[in-house]
């Protein structure tokens, strides 16, 4: 009995370029390197939120490069989404910490990340808690958002909040402004390969950014003007920032590496 032909059954776009196992008589096999996302039973709020978040981001058929892949719901507490293989930005630093990783990579990172987060405000959603921890790092070492259990869409409720050195301070609802803000961070890590004033205490950062002592760029090889703009809100749309980093080119010659501490970008307020 012949085997069902393709053109008869809609596989998702983002889905039809994985590997192919096999078909029968009434459907296609493809492999999903894929990992389940179990929410805990009081967080029913947050699960539902991070569901129509992925349903949002898939309208169309197909999926945004920079977004984790959402595959679909598993049961009542878990969904199934890509596997990132390398984990978070942040968790691959502390893996790599000896050693180097090229500034085009990091480059890299940074637009797709900017990009990806682009893509959220075309939706109508903010994150509300971007930062290293919730970019992951594909199979092919491209940056990926994930972590969507705390957004809000559509101006409505959010359930996350910002780390305290990736937020304005006193403010306190999510915004184009705080995301902004949340996205210098973002890149002052990827560059430095540290969290903005690393190693110090919540209360000491907040008074820093109230003073608006920023950690020192004088040693970052790129990025330093967008990194500046967004820390002072002088951004009015994430694609502005996007083209920023668009603009930067990577110097020629050997590529940079800053992850000597001691040359590195100082970790508290100057």
């Amino acid at each position: 009995m012949a085997k069902v032909e393709e053109s008869t059954i809609q596989i998702p776009k983002y889905i039809h370029d994985n590997e192919f196992i096999g078909a029968g008589l009434s459907a296609w096999v493809h492999r999903l390197d894929a990992v389940v996302k179990s929410f805990p039973s009081n967080l029913a709020n947050e699960k539902d939120k991070e569901i129509a978040v992925y349903r949002r981001l898939g309208q169309g058929g197909s999926w945004y490069s920079g977004i984790l892949r959402f595959y679909g719901i598993l049961d009542d507490t878990s969904i199934v989404l890509q596997h990132a293989p390398y984990g978070s930005i942040r968790n691959y630093f502390r893996q790599c910490h000896s050693q180097p990783v090229p500034l085009s990579t990091k480059l890299r990172w940074a637009e797709q990340a900017v990009g990806a987060v682009a893509f959220l405000h075309s939706k109508n959603i903010f994150h509300c808690d971007l930062s290293c921890n919730n970019i992951f790092l594909d199979k092919d070492m491209n940056a990926v958002i994930g972590d969507f259990a705390g957004s809000s869409v559509d101006g409505g409720e959010f359930f996350s909040w910002y780390e305290t050195s990736h937020s304005p301070p006193d403010i306190y609802s999510p915004s184009t402004k705080t995301e902004i803000f949340a996205l210098g961070s973002v890149l002052y890590e990827i560059m430095t390969q540290e969290k903005p004033f690393q190693g110090l205490d919540e209360h000491l950062i907040e008074d820093a950014l109230r003073r608006r002592q920023f950690p020192s760029l004088d040693l970052l090889p790129m990025l330093k003007i967008p990194i500046t703009k967004c820390w002072n809100q002088q951004y009015e749309t994430i694609n502005e920032l996007l083209q920023d980093i668009k603009n930067e080119d990577t110097p020629l010659g050997e590529e940079v590496d800053i992850m000597d501490k001691d040359q590195g970008v100082s970790s508290s307020p100057i």
